[in-house]
């Protein structure tokens, strides 16, 4: 299971509907100008109407980063271009997605970790994702809007691609790992790799938020232990601290929880326990 939710880009739809006409006609001048220079001033003087998708998108993800899945209530979440709008580090005589600078569905919610080059403490090492847009061997670039971006293999894991998600676990040491089922997938280790850094996931602060609720999600299970019937048949006359302990990993893997879907990877990692898996695991979300 991933720490990155799946994000539905129709499910956005109806909270943005309003916004559509002013970002197509912004796209439709950025693409009829052919100078670099004044196309980057078009994309530049108009931030206002991508930066306008941010509580539509914040909606969908009840406030987490897309990427991570935190919540930064002290700073204001980013709208990152997936696909950067001006350059492309790993190309440099790429113009830029220019043609997608306001196109909502190549747009994602981002915190600033995530999103902006940062140097990761006590290294010399700097990630994040800024115009960084990798692609791995079998991908071939889209140059210009008449190209085929289906074309493109991302190397950067992306939370709208169902099949990108569930790529993503993570070790009890909160640092990310590949989900076992996917080992030895070349493709696969080659998204983790290019996300663990380009995405900066493994951000000293995102691995201690792991490491606390892989702790707390076992002080719960220990817990319930010592309350727990020996099995579902003493369920009826189970104790209220039994009970509490149930809903309480139940809530930590609520969607609307950070990092919700590591709580999700931690709790399985005691479906050895018979109340977590025939229980905790099967009620619904």
């Amino acid at each position: 299971m991933s720490e990155m939710r799946f994000i539905n880009l129709e499910a956005i739809v109806p909270h943005i509907r309003d916004l559509l006409a002013d970002l197509n006609a912004a796209q439709q001048a950025v693409v009829a100008e052919a100078d670099p220079k004044r196309r980057a001033a078009l994309i530049n003087n108009h931030q206002a109407r991508w930066t306008a998708l941010r509580e539509a998108f914040e909606t969908v993800s009840f406030g987490k980063c897309w990427y991570t899945e935190c919540k930064t209530p002290g700073a204001d979440n980013d709208i990152d271009h997936f696909r950067p709008k001006l350059a492309v580090k790993e190309d440099r005589g790429h113009p830029g997605y220019y043609w997608l600078a306001f196109d909502w569905r190549n747009m994602r919610l981002s915190c600033q970790r995530a999103n902006r080059p940062r140097r990761t403490p006590g290294t010399r090492i700097v990630g994040g994702k800024a115009d960084h847009f990798p692609l791995l061997p079998a991908g071939v670039r889209a140059s210009a809007p008449t190209d085929n971006i289906n074309l493109e293999c991302p190397a950067l894991l992306d939370p709208t691609h169902p099949g990108d998600p569930i790529l993503l676990s993570f070790k009890p040491n909160g640092e990310i790992d590949l989900s076992p089922e996917y080992r030895n997938n070349p493709i696969a280790e080659a998204k983790i790799d290019a996300s663990r850094l380009g995405l900066h996931l493994n951000w000293p602060k995102f691995v201690d938020a792991r490491v606390t609720l892989y702790n707390l999600v076992e002080r719960t299970v220990e817990r319930g232990q010592r309350e727990a019937p020996p099995d579902f048949n003493g369920m009826p006359v189970a104790s209220e601290a039994f009970k509490d302990s149930i809903r309480d990993l139940h809530s930590f893997m609520d969607q609307r929880e950070e990092y919700s879907s590591a709580a999700r990877v931690y709790v399985e990692s005691f479906r050895h326990v018979w109340w977590v898996r025939d229980v905790v695991l099967r009620l619904p979300q």
